[in-house]
């Protein structure tokens, strides 16, 4: 019989499996988790088809577009919107002291001989057409050596981009901003001209009392209209006196009037 060897280790004894966790978390596969890949459309896969658009970038392409469309309605109508604008059938004159009317005026005045009391300018713009003429007046009524000044001036104006509606009112009343200590201005609407008309009076002098001059303003949809009478004296020794206010309102409305049909004819 073989002696046992002290120091022989014992046979490996059968070791039951541990028992799992009820507690543990579950773990992750080694090495980073993919996401699921989208299905490819048919067509877009392929080493010779193109990676699908997401959907922001066609979002974004819309934008473009609508913007693109929106520039250009603008350019092509001059406004937003695609409003027309609208002169209530006035036309743009070459030469807008051939269009204004002056009888109501020329009962009382003469046109002065020289030549540069007449000046006007025309403008055509992209935005905006204007046309003014000035003339230079001699009172029938005051003497030969009279130094007084007295002029009436038309400006007509068709805005092609911006309807003036909403802002002609405010341009008139905010003549009366204007008035000070030898100044003052009042504003009063006219009817039955144009769309709407308003009369600008001026009146200056120490008591405010002598009539220094008149502007008939008239907004005929997006055509704008002014004739404006103006008068100064020639000094203390001048005995020349201004017409009454009735008078030079008078007159503004008829040859305003006049005007307005020459535009139109």
């Amino acid at each position: 019989m073989s002696t046992p060897n002290p120091y022989q280790q014992p046979p490996y004894q059968h070791i039951p499996p541990q028992q799992p966790n009820p507690y543990a978390q579950p773990q992750p596969p080694y090495g980073p988790v993919q996401p699921p890949v989208p299905p490819v459309p048919p067509g877009a896969g392929g080493s010779g088809g193109r990676k699908p658009v997401p959907g922001w970038l066609w979002a974004l392409g819309g934008v473009v577009v609508a913007s693109a469309v929106w520039a250009g309605a603008l350019f092509a109508t001059g406004t937003l919107g695609g409003s027309e604008a609208d002169f209530a059938g006035h036309r743009y004159p070459d030469d807008m002291c051939g269009s204004t009317a002056l009888d109501a005026f020329g009962k009382r005045y003469a046109l002065e001989k020289e030549t540069d009391s007449d000046n006007g300018f025309a403008s055509r713009q992209k935005g905006l057409d204007q046309s003014y003429c000035s003339h230079g007046l001699k009172d029938r009524e005051a003497d030969e050596d009279s130094l007084t000044s007295i002029y009436v001036s038309a400006r007509a104006e068709w805005h092609k981009v911006t309807d003036p509606t909403g802002e002609f009112a405010s341009l008139q009343l905010s003549h009366e901003d204007r008035s000070d200590k030898t100044y003052t201005y009042e504003t009063e609407p006219v009817e039955g001209l144009g769309d709407e008309a308003y009369l600008v009076t001026e009146k200056r002098g120490p008591d405010k009392d002598g009539l220094g001059g008149m502007t008939l303003a008239v907004r005929d949809g997006w055509f704008t209209f002014e004739m404006r009478w103006s008068w100064f004296g020639g000094g203390p020794d001048d005995k020349a006196t201004p017409p009454t206010e009735q008078e030079v309102r008078a007159m503004l409305e008829a040859d305003t009037r006049a005007t307005l049909d020459n535009l139109k004819g």
